[in-house]
């Protein structure tokens, strides 16, 4: 299996090596993981902002550091700004987590109709690749990991499971590296 990323609220008793492979979400931090899953999809959450305020009371990393999660559909995000802060902590990557992707029949209907759909997550880690960061395409089902690659990003997080091989290796045909995200809270099923 390729690189397993892992989620972290915090990064406190981390180490280094294992850092690289974690997917930063300091907005959960107040939450029990097991509470995660339900906790990310609610209208509560300031999920970019949480991200900018704990890089900023830190040092930036020097080395191994872990991957930004941001929420990528947020209307107040704007691309060049995050990408400024995401570098000055010393970030290099980034993915859209949570997702919308996460929500399926009405609720997908309802985000959709207001463009809250996978391919503007995936527009905004264009937008911020050509600001200097390395995209990760999260990408729940063979229908979104086909829309991440046509847009041109090829560095694509799939959710573990018995379906994950098959669609990591309909990636690699198609020219992109996968990424299995295991202890995956934001997918369906």
């Amino acid at each position: 299996m390729a690189a397993t990323l892992h989620p972290a609220a915090c990064l406190d008793g981390i180490s280094v090596r294992q850092r690289a492979r974690r997917v930063f979400l300091p907005a959960l931090a107040p939450f029990p993981p097991a509470l995660w899953p339900l906790v990310v999809h609610l209208p509560v959450l300031d999920v970019n902002g949480a991200l900018v305020a704990a890089l900023a009371a830190q040092a930036p990393f020097r080395a191994a550091p872990p991957i930004a999660a941001i929420f990528a559909c947020d209307p107040f995000l704007r691309p060049r700004d995050m990408a400024a802060s995401l570098r000055a902590a010393g970030i290099t990557e980034v993915v859209n987590l949570p997702s919308v992707q996460a929500h399926e029949g009405e609720a997908a209907a309802a985000l959709g109709a207001v463009g809250y759909r996978a391919e503007r997550e995936f527009r905004v880690l264009l937008a911020l690749a050509e600001h200097g960061l390395r995209p990760i395409a999260y990408a729940a089902r063979q229908e979104e990991a086909e829309a991440a690659l046509a847009l041109g990003l090829r560095r694509l997080l799939l959710p573990a499971g018995p379906g994950w091989a098959k669609l990591a290796s309909h990636v690699a045909v198609e020219g992109g590296e996968a990424l299995a995200w295991e202890d995956a809270p934001f997918s369906r099923g």
